[in-house]
């Protein structure tokens, strides 16, 4: 169709008209500066956005080595995932099947040659050919256009949903990763300190003023700090590897150091992030949308119990029984339709299509009651990890830096044992870990909780508490 319509465009200039399109293509021939200036152009500013692209990933890459931040990470993985690049070219797939799908079907084309036999009365018939085209029904090929839109909505979804899962598990890393390396930090520090009073205590047991159980307490929970540290460095290890796989780096190269991601607060209250996820969720947008393509698919199937007309021109040559008599040459106009006659066949693809929409709209449910699930359990945690927070961050560890200064005072004035300094270091040790620990629950859970409902729920600055120098240990002092 759209090539006859641009050969009617062509036979309709006069001569005069063709003569002045030749002229004006060959002065545009001969001065070709006219399109190259713009050409060049567009060239430039090509190059010049596929430059920047390359610089700033070399940036980020270059960032990896030195002080990222999550931001960095989650740049870097948008751009070199290859769980993202498969997502993308199979929206584009999508795309495409569109035009696919509503191009007209291929004309058919055949011819037959005929051998001379004397023995049939058409044996002067040398060959035939004819070609036909099936025209749809008018909306058929807009039913099936509609089809394709769906898909690729899905298909875009898709690329969302993976793009969504693969910031949930590189956040998640990235606070992991966070948290081992400030437990390793802590670990040192309190190896440090256990190492300073093991030796002050191994003196004063030397001196007899200290017992013998004193200092080995001292020793084992020295060697169990060492311990925590080889344990620590080993799972840091691993936990490069992970986030390195999901950026596509290489295993072992290096991670430089993080910048700690703030705590932010949920700006939504539990039965308005019920409501989000709904309008929002991939997967629930998901079987919306397959919702809509089986209502699409049934308009087709409506289609396809209806007649299929075909059109189409036939030619036949048959040879003179005498080289000088005129050949018989034949012309036919073919039309034809499809006789949609088989009623079980049809019955079939409207009910098909029916469970087709009735399984889409369960499915929707199915996904909403999952998503209420998962985020009231993710919500519990988050608010856990919140209180565990609160409660290290502002009680128990005030508490046990006055108990390690309070056992401190009394160990040299005589009035506390050695074995009460070391253990308040131990709880103090512990409930510093405990912190790290909360702050990277509350990191991961926020981004499991985001990544369910698939947007985010935070917006306000997180509010600086009154957070101890955990650099600042007391001073161990000499019993």
């Amino acid at each position: 169709m759209a090539d006859t319509i641009i050969y009617a465009r062509f036979v309709v200039f006069s001569g005069s008209e063709r003569v002045n399109m030749l002229k004006r293509f060959l002065r545009n021939f001969i001065h070709p500066e006219r399109y190259a200036i713009s050409a060049l152009v567009v060239l430039c500013w090509w190059g010049v956005q596929v430059l920047a692209a390359e610089s700033e990933f070399a940036l980020l890459e270059s960032r990896m080595t030195e002080s990222l931040s999550l931001s960095d990470c989650l740049s870097y993985v948008y751009q070199a995932s290859p769980a993202v690049k498969a997502a993308k070219a199979s929206w584009k797939i999508t795309i495409e099947k569109y035009r696919i799908e509503t191009g007209y079907p291929d004309p058919q084309f055949i011819t037959t040659y005929w051998s001379p036999d004397p023995t049939r009365d058409w044996s002067n018939k040398r060959f035939d050919a004819s070609i036909t085209q099936v025209i749809p029904l008018p909306g058929k090929l807009a039913a099936a256009g509609r089809v394709a839109e769906t898909e690729s909505q899905i298909a875009r979804l898709e690329l969302d949903r993976t793009v969504r899962d693969i910031a949930v598990q590189v956040r998640e890393s990235y606070h992991e990763l966070f948290y081992i390396r400030e437990a390793v930090r802590i670990a040192d520090l309190n190896r440090q300190a256990l190492d300073r009073l093991r030796k002050i205590g191994e003196t004063a047991y030397a001196a007899n003023r200290v017992a013998l159980y004193d200092v080995l307490k001292a020793q084992s929970q020295s060697g169990q700090v060492q311990y925590d540290v080889l344990l620590l460095q080993e799972l840091e290890r691993t936990e490069i590897v992970r986030l390195n796989a999901l950026m596509n780096r290489p295993p072992e190269a290096d991670i430089g150091r993080l910048i700690e991601a703030p705590m932010q607060p949920l700006i939504y209250e539990l039965k308005d992030i019920f409501e989000l996820a709904e309008v929002n969720r991939e997967e629930i947008r998901q079987t919306a949308a397959g919702a809509a393509k089986s209502r699409a698919e049934a308009d087709v199937a409506r289609y396809q119990n209806l007649p299929e007309f075909m059109v189409g021109f036939q030619f036949e040559y048959d040879a003179p029984e005498t080289p000088e008599a005129p050949a018989n040459n034949k012309y036919g106009i073919q039309f034809g339709m499809t006789l949609p006659i088989w009623g079980e066949k049809n019955a079939g693809r409207r009910e098909a299509a029916r469970a087709g929409v009735e399984k889409a709209a369960a499915l929707a449910g199915v996904q909403i009651n999952d998503a209420r699930a998962m985020i009231r359990e993710t919500f519990f945690r988050l608010k856990n990890a919140e209180r565990l927070v609160t409660l290290y961050r502002d009680q128990l560890l005030p508490q046990a830096q006055k108990a390690m200064q309070t056992a401190e005072i009394w160990n040299r004035e005589g009035q506390g044992g050695f074995s009460d300094y070391v253990e308040t270091e131990a709880v103090w040790y512990n409930f510093q870990l405990a912190l790290a620990r909360s702050r990277a629950d509350y990191g991961k859970y926020l981004a499991k909780l985001e990544g369910i409902v698939g947007i985010s729920l935070t917006g306000a600055e997180p509010a600086e508490g009154n957070v101890p120098d955990q650099n600042s240990l007391p001073k161990v002092s000499s019993p």
